[in-house]
């Protein structure tokens, strides 16, 4: 499962798993409706991307709820029976991870599957 939320950071780490997303049997994008999204490239210009690449891939959109973005991505994730998580890392800056928290200290605490993170 690719967590895609717009991100610089987001991009880096799916270029870098590209490996893996090849060979991968399915491909989700997830996105958060309400979460800590960015400007940016839309998931669904991700799953055409990922389509072009011959990875069979497609997206799933949750609504956030009453969950933080971390704990939304994790509950799809395992809803969804993935064995890996792609996670852009520390898109907001320092100070507000420090104060509001994030989803990738979420994350980072909480998860029970792998997790390739890149910043």
């Amino acid at each position: 499962m690719i967590h895609w939320n717009g991100s610089t950071e987001q991009a880096r780490v799916n270029a870098f798993a590209m490996p893996l997303l090849r060979l991968a049997e399915r491909v989700t994008v997830l996105t958060v409706i309400g979460g800590q999204g960015v400007p940016g490239p839309s998931a669904d210009q991700i799953v055409r991307q990922l389509l072009y690449n011959d990875i069979a891939a497609k997206l799933v959109r949750i609504k956030l709820e009453d969950r933080d973005t971390g704990e939304a991505v994790l509950d799809a994730a395992r809803a969804q029976g993935c064995d890996l998580l792609i996670k852009g890392a520390f898109t907001r800056n320092r100070l507000r991870q420090m104060i509001f928290g994030g989803a990738t200290s979420y994350i980072m605490e909480h998860a029970d599957l792998p997790v390739l993170m890149a910043h």
